[in-house]
């Protein structure tokens, strides 16, 4: 048996806010030590390729449901889910990602001030307790999510949640596999790994993805994203987070 490094939860610029094609992020992965990629664009699931540049790559999706969001991994297929129109509730997208042979994995449960997850009944397969984007307006967002899971009983997953080639690794998921294959690592993340956040993500960083979704929608939302960008700017100046430190 050996040891996997997998970030499983990454954008490519196939998500509106994600500013990375996929060969870049592969690129990121393999120089930063990683040896597999989640491919989990909003709501769509983006075709890729086995691997790319030696990491193995991981199709998925991440639904936005009545409740939160779910990362769809391991897919055997693209979800059955309509998603044009309203938002589904959580139980309909944990039974589409199960039908389509995936694991359900309630992302960043704690990201928004107020949230509270442990209402929902849908049989999740997982909880993320390690994401690099938790933290921006929730500080012990990843703690909370934690001991969701302890409660929960449910493994932990850790995913940097990267919106660009910058932020990939900078949380991800060790799993212990006999191959690096997608059926067993697979059965090692539903067996469960183990989270690692290795640095959170600067609030400028969002503020970049969130300008990239605002040029693509148009020039009026504009002038809005450049303001919230020039926020997320200053409080990474004026209240600068500690990051735990690993080594990939």
């Amino acid at each position: 048996m050996s040891e996997f490094k997998a970030d499983l939860h990454v954008h490519t610029s196939a998500s509106p806010d994600g500013r990375s094609a996929l060969p870049a992020l592969a690129a990121a992965a393999r120089a930063r030590g990683l040896h597999a990629l989640a491919v989990t664009d909003h709501n769509l699931c983006t075709p890729a390729p086995a691997a790319l540049d030696g990491v193995l790559l991981i199709p998925g999706c991440e639904v936005s449901t009545q409740a939160g969001h779910i990362t769809a991994l391991f897919l055997e297929r693209p979800l059955d889910l309509d998603m044009s129109g309203p938002l589904p509730p959580p139980e309909a997208a944990v039974e589409a990602i199960h039908r389509c042979g995936g694991l359900a994995v309630l992302a960043h449960p704690f990201q928004r001030p107020g949230a509270r997850p442990e209402d929902l009944a849908a049989a999740f397969d997982g909880v993320e307790t390690a994401n690099a984007r938790a933290a921006f307006k929730v500080p012990d967002a990843n703690e909370k999510a934690a001991g969701l899971a302890r409660r929960w009983a449910l493994p932990c997953v850790g995913g940097s949640d990267a919106h660009d080639a910058a932020e990939v690794g900078n949380a991800y998921t060790v799993l212990t596999a006999d191959a690096l294959t997608l059926p067993a690592l697979r059965q090692a993340a539903a067996a469960g790994g183990r989270a690692v956040l290795c640095r959170n993500t600067p609030h400028f960083r969002k503020g970049l993805s969130q300008w990239t979704k605002a040029r693509r929608a148009g020039w009026k939302y504009l002038p809005r994203a450049a303001l919230y960008a020039a926020y997320c700017a200053a409080l990474d100046i004026c209240n600068p987070r500690r990051s735990p430190s690993c080594l990939l």
